[in-house]
């Protein structure tokens, strides 16, 4: 196992723009790191250039105690999954997991021993003598990311390892690599675009926006505490609600809100009231989704976009037009200023 130190980390190609902008990160030994962030923002570079991928155009990068800016690839005791199985296709799945320590000399019992403590683990053993194309995708990137296991590397790096996969299959393989983490305990960065993933399987996440680092911490402190508009409405299984001051005046007082600032409102954290009550609103939508019940609205007279989440098996008999009142939550509204950083909650 191994941390990893990043220091003024930079990329630029040629003249272009900077794709990352002077990036500062510590990543503790055997920690689950997740980078998150919009399509753009620098998270696979970053990934990238840990692996020794991408160069680094200024900055250094630390793995364990080795400084790793000018270090080949296969030196840095790093394993890769990406996207893509990359698997041999006219290998079965115990060739393609035993290659790299067959390339790097070791012996066959060495090689078919380590196999099946991986495939073990990964409950693929019943899978080994299969070529890719029998093997469905969730079971292809379990392969893939036994591939990576074998070498026994001192960092995992993953790059957006379940987007090909349907639904259900990224729970399941979701669930398996929390598990894998536990079980081995290795140093692991995870990149997605898809804060679900991040929420669920980081000790830790850093959200990226722009080549910056927005905001690094657990999970919930994330949820609970963002320090920008962009975490606040990026984390969160529906989007924060951002409204003007003028739109929630009483609760922007409060909050001393000043014209120019936005209040920000989860939607879990909204009580549905009768008109009269609270603020109003008028439903646009209603979304059922079993286990809760979404309603769109728009706010009375600044006509901003809101929605309520509504939990429980209690239905409200409301459709498009209907007339609602909604207060939020004491402790749980936040105020942003006009560069989107969080200056108040209440």
């Amino acid at each position: 196992m191994a941390a990893i130190s990043l220091r003024g980390i930079r990329k630029t190609y040629g003249d272009g723009p900077e794709i990352v902008k002077g990036l500062d990160l510590d990543i503790h030994d055997g920690e689950f790191m997740v980078f998150v962030g919009p399509s753009g923002c620098g998270k696979s570079t970053l990934l990238r250039m840990i692996a020794g991928l991408e160069d680094i155009s200024a900055g250094q990068l630390r793995i364990g105690d080795m400084l790793a800016n000018d270090v080949p690839p296969a030196e840095r005791g790093i394993a890769m999954v990406f996207q893509s199985y990359a698997l041999y296709p006219h290998m079965t799945a115990r060739e393609n997991m035993g290659f790299a320590l067959k390339l790097a000399g070791k012996p066959d019992g060495e090689v078919r021993a380590a196999v099946d403590k991986v495939a073990a683990i990964l409950q693929i053993t019943h899978l080994l003598e299969r070529k890719p194309k029998a093997l469905s995708g969730g079971e292809r990137q379990r392969v893939a990311i036994g591939r990576s296991i074998v070498r026994q590397p001192k960092v995992f790096l993953f790059d957006e390892p379940l987007s090909n996969l349907d639904a259900s299959l990224r729970v399941q393989t979701r669930i398996e690599l929390a598990k894998l983490h536990q079980e081995l305990g290795t140093t692991m960065i995870y990149v997605t675009h898809d804060q679900v993933e991040a929420m669920t399987l980081g000790d830790r996440v850093a959200v990226f926006h722009g080549g910056h680092l927005e905001q690094v911490g657990a999970p919930l402190e994330l949820y609970r505490h963002p320090a920008s508009q962009f975490v606040a409405g990026f984390i969160g299984a529906l989007r924060m609600n951002f409204l003007p001051c003028a739109a929630v005046p009483q609760l922007a007082a409060q909050l001393g809100g000043e014209p120019g600032m936005l209040v920000g409102i989860r939607p879990e954290h909204l009580r549905l009231a009768a008109r009269g009550d609270g603020y109003g609103a008028t439903v646009t939508l209603i979304e059922q989704l079993g286990d809760a019940q979404i309603v769109h609205a728009t706010v009375d007279g600044s006509g901003h976009a809101l929605a309520i989440k509504l939990h429980g098996e209690t239905r409200h008999a409301l459709a498009q037009g209907s007339a609602i009142g909604f207060v939020p939550e004491a402790g749980h509204a936040f105020l942003f200023d006009a560069g989107g950083r969080a200056v108040a909650r209440h």
